[in-house]
């Protein structure tokens, strides 16, 4: 009796092997072995998932290694490693260092407090308690006010 392991070592595992070190040939040699490990780590989970819910892989092989190699290359992981952040993106909370000639890091983020050349008070025009006092000593509500 063929075990699943087995089944996915027969048909999947050189394809998988093969299509991913052909498109991650151009990668850097510190990633591209760990790239291509990841693609058949995802490719088996995948088996393992259609199995459990019933499903036979074996026709749509093929389609399994597409997406097991844009998983990777999307940047996605498995294993459980961290992303690598993107010092671009405002959701990471980094911020973007300008060095100066000496050689000195300072924030070029245009949200970062420190910068002077924002101005960071709102002026808004109307103090909302002025306004309210103004609305009782006139005998008017809100409704009224926004109604005029």
């Amino acid at each position: 009796m063929e075990t699943e392991q087995d089944r996915f070592m027969r048909l999947a595992y050189s394809r998988t092997l093969g299509a991913a070190r052909k498109a991650f040939r151009s990668w850097h040699s510190r990633k591209k072995e760990d790239a291509v490990q990841e693609a058949l780590t995802k490719m088996w989970h995948q088996w393992v998932c259609l199995v459990a819910r019933g499903g036979d892989p074996e026709p749509i092989i093929g389609g399994m290694i597409r997406h097991a190699l844009l998983f990777v290359r999307y940047d996605r992981r498995v294993s459980g490693r961290a992303r690598q952040p993107d010092v671009y993106d405002y959701r990471s909370g980094l911020r973007q260092q300008l060095l100066n000639a000496q050689g000195h890091a300072s924030p070029s983020d245009r949200s970062d407090a420190e910068n002077e050349w924002i101005d960071w008070q709102v002026a808004g025009g109307d103090d909302p308690a002025e306004v309210v006092m103004a609305l009782e000593a006139t005998g008017l509500s809100m409704v009224d006010f926004y109604a005029a």
